[in-house]
C-alpha cells in the first residue's frame, strides 16, 4: 500500500460486512424502504411514516404502506424494526426535540407529538404518541419524516427571482 494513500474512513462506509440476512420479502422492503426515502429527500414525497410500535403489544409493528405484491406476513419483525431504526439514524435526528403538543380528540384519547431536527434542513423527525383516555402509558408510538418546505417550489421561485434580478442589472447597465 502506497504510504502516501489515505486510511480509510472506519465506520459502516468502510468496514466489511457479511450479507445481511434478508428473505425475498424482506429484500423487497428493504429497498422500497430506500427508494421511498430517497423520493422524501428529493422532494417527491412528503412523509414518510416509518415505523409504529405498541408498547403492550410487543409482538405487533406497524410499518409503511406497501405494495399488494409484498408478503407482509413473510417479514421478520426484528428485521423490519432494524431497518426502520437505521432509515431514522441515516437522517440523523440529534436529539434536539420541540415542546411536546397534546391535544384530547373527541373520543377523549389524548395524542402528544414532538418534533426532532434531523441534520437535513427540510426534514423533521415526528413522534407521535397515542394514549388511551387518562392513562398514562401510550398504546402507540409512530415515527414519520417530514419535509418542512418543498425545494422543488423554491427552486423555481429562486430561478424566477433570479432572472428578475438579472433583468434590473442589465436595466441599469443600459441607462
Amino acid at each position: 500500500m502506497n504510504e502516501l494513500a489515505p486510511a480509510p474512513p472506519g465506520g459502516a462506509l468502510a468496514r466489511v460486512r457479511p450479507r445481511s440476512a434478508y428473505n425475498a420479502a424482506e429484500r423487497q422492503f428493504s429497498c422500497l424502504l430506500q427508494q421511498r426515502l430517497q423520493e422524501l429527500l428529493a422532494g417527491k414525497r412528503n412523509s414518510l411514516a416509518l415505523l409504529r410500535r405498541y408498547p403492550r403489544q410487543p409482538e405487533r409493528l406497524g410499518v409503511m404502506v406497501t405494495p399488494p405484491g409484498l408478503p407482509r406476513q413473510q417479514l421478520r419483525l426484528s428485521v423490519v424494526d432494524a431497518l426502520s431504526w437505521e432509515a431514522i439514524a441515516f437522517v440523523g435526528p440529534d436529539g434536539n426535540a420541540g415542546p411536546i403538543a397534546q391535544d384530547v380528540g373527541p373520543d377523549g384519547n389524548v395524542v402528544e407529538r414532538q418534533l426532532f431536527a434531523t441534520r437535513f434542513a427540510h426534514i423533521v423527525l415526528a413522534r407521535t404518541d397515542s394514549y388511551a383516555g387518562e392513562d398514562p402509558e401510550p398504546v402507540e408510538i409512530t415515527w414519520c419524516l417530514q419535509r418542512v418546505q418543498n425545494q422543488r417550489a423554491q427552486t423555481r421561485v429562486n430561478r424566477v427571482l433570479d432572472a428578475v434580478n438579472l433583468a434590473l442589472e442589465v436595466i441599469k447597465l443600459i441607462r
